[in-house]
């Protein structure tokens, strides 16, 4: 007996100091998944910060850019989860990104203003560039050839926002003329966290560490309390007192083309604000699944490309952003526990879904006009709507839960169409748990038809 233990002693003491000799150059899976675990966590951050500095940037094109780099990053996200997934070793899900990461980003996030926050940003993407390739170099091109593949596909979107912000930076060069001091400070700020927490390593060292003061009193971002426009060329819808909470889009003054169906171009240009307000929401809500934000993350993208397109066929049309209305977006600094899922439910189980048939209709007038281009559009705004409202269904629940309100994805639906209701005040109370049931009388009473007779 005492042989047996003696020798199961000795080859435990012969496992160690093999373990001390291995040549870490050579990846087993356990230290891919690691490595890999550190990097997703890290895209996360990274997309958190972009999204949530969209409503920080003033400039239509700075918030488009952002939106796309924010989406960018969720897909690197996305391709890591992937393959860890694959992996073995536990990622730790349900806790979130290691609480020392987010402390760091979150820091570097907040920033005074917009061009210093494109210096941090830039600062934090090419450091981890620099982590991808050193990964790529130490990983055996054959026997982790899934993972090379994946970092390979990375690098593509990882060098195009890197290359996105230094441009960006070079081109908003002036606003940091006389402020070169201030600057440098920030710049010994931001490369110090990341040498603090590079030099930690692996988490439980990272609880370790201690922060520096902050350098910036008052940031200007993330998710600043009302976010920036351009209202120069995006001149803002503030609607009288008798048409404030009226049915979508039914005011002449907010669009020349109020008697068209080329109204649902302008539609689509507004979105910018469903987009700003997911930005909120995607920065804000802790503590989903990640593919929660896998799936929040596509449809804020969504949102922006429907601004975008919207924004595009107007202009080709011969029409200016500055003869149209537009909306803000955002969040309430008074917010109940329920207000990012009572949002997220009136987007998906109401404007989305009762925008249907205004785009199946505009579609075909659009084709019996002539006009392939703007019927594409309508095609595809319907396809992205379609996933939207399979979002909603699927972690609408999972939103009130968090709240501690537990409710089917019906029930979810029948309450926000009865919330909507109510906003308008214009159903008497004994008609609106019929009307919330019939779901063609519901949105002819939520928003305004178009004009599709007049092209």
């Amino acid at each position: 007996m005492n042989e047996h233990r003696e020798q199961s002693i000795l080859d435990r003491e012969v496992e160690d100091e093999q373990v001390k000799q291995r040549d870490t150059s050579i990846l087993r899976p356990l230290d891919t998944a690691a490595r890999l675990g550190r990097l997703m966590w890290q895209e996360f951050e990274l997309s958190r910060m972009a999204a949530g500095w969209v409503p920080g940037v003033r400039q239509y094109e700075h918030k488009l850019q952002l939106g796309r780099f924010a989406y960018l990053h969720s897909r690197n996200m996305k391709m890591l989860y992937e393959r860890i997934g694959e992996l073995p070793g536990s990622l730790s899900e349900k806790e979130g990104t290691p609480a020392p990461i987010r402390e760091a980003y979150e820091r570097i996030s907040q920033a005074a203003d917009a061009y210093a926050f494109y210096i941090g940003y830039l600062f934090l993407a090419e450091r981890q560039a620099e982590q991808y390739d050193k990964l790529l170099q130490q990983l055996d091109s054959v026997l982790d050839a899934p993972t090379v593949d994946q970092l390979r596909y990375i690098s593509v979107h990882r060098d195009a926002v890197i290359h996105g912000l230094r441009e960006q930076l070079e081109l908003s060069s002036e606003l940091g003329a006389g402020r070169e001091n201030e600057l440098k400070q920030w710049g010994e700020y931001v490369a110090l966290l990341w040498v603090l927490l590079d030099q930690a390593g692996d988490t439980k060292q990272m609880e370790s560490i201690v922060w520096p003061a902050h350098p910036t009193a008052a940031p200007a971002g993330p998710i600043p309390e009302q976010p920036l426009h351009d209202e120069e060329n995006f001149p803002m819808y503030r609607p009288a007192p008798e048409k404030a909470g009226g049915r979508a889009y039914d005011d002449e003054e907010m669009s020349p083309l109020f008697y068209s169906v080329k109204q649902m171009h302008y539609i689509n240009a507004t979105e910018i604000s469903a987009a700003q307000s997911l930005c909120y929401m995607y920065y804000g809500v802790q503590k989903m699944p990640l593919a929660f934000y896998f799936d929040l993350m596509r449809h804020t993208w969504d949102e922006f490309r429907h601004s975008e397109m919207g924004v595009r066929r107007l202009k080709e049309l011969g029409y200016e952003t500055k003869q149209f209305k537009f909306f803000g977006g955002g969040y309430s600094q008074d917010m109940a526990k329920e207000f990012y899922a009572d949002m997220y439910a009136g987007l998906t189980m109401v404007a989305e879904p009762c925008s249907f048939i205004k785009k199946r209709k505009s579609a075909e007038a659009f084709w019996e006009y002539g006009d392939a281009r703007s019927a594409v559009q309508c095609e595809f705004d319907m396809v992205d709507e379609r996933m939207h409202v399979d979002f909603g269904k699927k972690w609408g629940p999972e939103l009130y839960r968090q709240a501690g309100d537990l409710i089917t994805a019906a029930a979810m639906s029948e309450r926000a169409r009865e919330r909507r209701l109510g906003q308008l005040g214009v159903v008497p109370q004994e008609e609106i748990k019929r009307l919330v049931k019939s779901f063609p009388a519901f949105c002819g009473l939520s928003t305004v038809e178009l004009n599709y007779s007049k092209y």
